[in-house]
């Protein structure tokens, strides 16, 4: 038969009482401690209706042979044998309802971001990344937000954020490409959106995007600057080696040049220019150029006699039209 709850407490409590009395006389505790520990005993006896002195209630009730703290130790065994009390589990993540409520304030920013109300719309993706912290979407549309009101490197911490959560995230590279572009750092920006475009190849909105990144880049004074570089002197480039583009000849200077200039113009008027285009050695060149990107090697030219005879006859003393191609031009 099992004991009532009032028994099992009353158990208990006389346990308590029994354990006190032994701490006393096993020396647990002395002097003013054992006086305090005499007042704990009447105090549990009275609260949990006890006399300790009625021989059949002590009987009834006793824990004895054992006692309160052998008790424990069997307990605290049997936990270690069984490895330990369980630890309560790590929370799987946003319930349910956190990822609910938190696509509500994502809806709630989209609206506004609709409206022009960018502040409104950052504060509710805010809200949306305090409840659920692992959704790139959240990131991506406050960066988006960011860059409107002119925050451009949050967006840019945001946006990276976004495509730590997801890195298959196109439009986390979109939004940064935005931010970087914001910032001025239009390197930045145009490597962002070729890196989204490797995952969407035919999105418009990136594709122009990376125009007006690339654009920025020609026009600022790095990009003039490579735009017009050529290949180093040395280079195995289409110069053959003899340093520049064009065998170390300065364009600048050539077009500045009087008399090549009005060579030129006096080609040009006695259709000497489409005589040169018909001769078979400035057609390959202009091949390889259109087939390689390559400029045309400066040696091969000067070493080519049909070419060195038609820059003489330009350049002769007679200042007359050079005469037509030879049978061998197609």
């Amino acid at each position: 038969m099992q004991p009532s709850e009032s028994t099992s407490h009353k158990r208990l409590a006389m346990g308590i009482v029994e354990y006190l009395d032994k701490a006393v006389a096993d020396g647990l505790v002395a002097g003013d401690g054992a006086e305090s520990l005499e007042i704990a005993k009447q105090c549990i006896a009275d609260a949990f209706g006890l006399d300790v002195e009625d021989a059949a209630q002590v009987k009834e009730l006793s824990l004895k042979p054992l006692s309160l703290d052998k008790v424990f130790d069997v307990y605290t065994a049997t936990q270690a044998k069984l490895g330990g009390a369980k630890e309560a589990p790590e929370p799987a993540g946003p319930s349910d309802e956190d990822r609910r409520r938190a696509d509500a304030f994502k809806a709630e920013g989209n609206n506004l971001v609709i409206e022009k109300e960018y502040a409104g719309a950052i504060d509710a993706y805010t809200r949306a990344i305090a409840l659920v912290g692992d959704n790139a979407v959240f990131y991506g549309n406050r960066a988006a937000a960011y860059s409107q009101t002119g925050e451009h490197q949050k967006a840019v911490d945001d946006a990276k954020k976004a495509l730590e959560i997801d890195p298959a995230y196109s439009k986390g590279y979109s939004r940064l490409g935005l931010a970087y572009f914001g910032l001025g750092s239009y390197k930045e920006a145009a490597d962002a959106y070729e890196k989204g475009l490797e995952l969407d190849p035919a999105n418009p909105s990136m594709l122009k995007s990376l125009e007006h990144a690339r654009a920025k880049i020609a026009e600022s004074p790095e990009g003039a600057a490579a735009a017009r570089d050529v290949p180093s002197a040395g280079s195995s480039g289409g110069a053959g080696g003899l340093g520049g583009g064009l065998g170390g000849l300065d364009l600048g200077s050539l077009m500045n040049n009087p008399a090549l200039m009005g060579m030129a113009q006096n080609m040009m008027a006695n259709g000497g220019l489409e005589r040169l285009m018909s001769n078979p050695a400035v057609s390959q060149m202009m091949n390889n150029f259109r087939s390689t990107g390559q400029m045309p090697n400066m040696s091969d030219m000067l070493s080519n006699p049909d070419l060195m005879n038609m820059a003489k006859q330009f350049m002769g003393g007679s200042g007359g039209p050079p005469p037509p191609p030879s049978s061998s031009s197609s």
